[in-house]
C-alpha cells in the first residue's frame, strides 16, 4: 500500500478542506472493506464447537459491525457537507460560515475528540 501524502490542516483553507475530506472518505472506505474482510474470515474459519466459541465470535463481529458504522457514518457526513457545498455554488467558505456561523463551537471539539477516543478503543479491541 502506497504511503499517504502528509496532509497539511489549514484554517479556512479550501484545497486543505478538500484535502482533508478525501483523506477522511478514504480511511473510511478501507475501514468498512477491512471490517468485511475480518467478518468474511470469522464467518469461513474454524466450525465453533461450543457455546462459548460462539459467543466469542458473534462480540467480535458485533465489535466490527460497530466499526463498519461508525466508517459509514462518516461517510455520509462527508456527503452532507458536499451537498452544502455545491448549495453554495462551490463555495466552501460560505457552507463553512453558514454551518457554523464561522465560528467553531465547543462541542465541535467535544465530538472530534470523542470519535478519535472511540477509533482508538475499536482498534485497540481488534489488536
Amino acid at each position: 500500500m502506497p504511503r499517504k501524502r502528509k496532509q497539511d490542516v489549514k484554517v479556512n483553507n479550501v484545497s486543505s478542506l478538500e484535502g482533508l475530506m478525501q483523506e477522511t472518505y478514504s480511511d473510511a472506505c478501507l475501514q468498512i472493506v477491512d471490517a468485511q474482510i475480518s467478518i468474511n474470515e470469522l464467518k469461513l474459519s474454524a466450525e465453533p464447537t461450543d457455546v462459548d466459541d460462539l459467543t466469542k465470535i458473534a462480540k467480535e463481529k458485533g465489535g466490527l459491525l460497530k466499526i463498519k458504522d461508525s466508517a459509514i457514518r462518516i461517510k455520509l457526513e462527508l456527503a452532507k457537507l458536499q451537498s452544502d457545498i455545491i448549495k453554495n455554488m462551490g463555495n466552501a467558505e460560505a457552507t463553512i460560515h453558514d454551518r457554523s456561523q464561522g465560528q467553531a463551537s465547543l462541542s465541535d471539539f467535544k465530538s472530534i475528540r470523542e470519535m478519535i477516543k472511540n477509533d482508538s478503543k475499536s482498534n485497540a479491541d481488534l489488536d
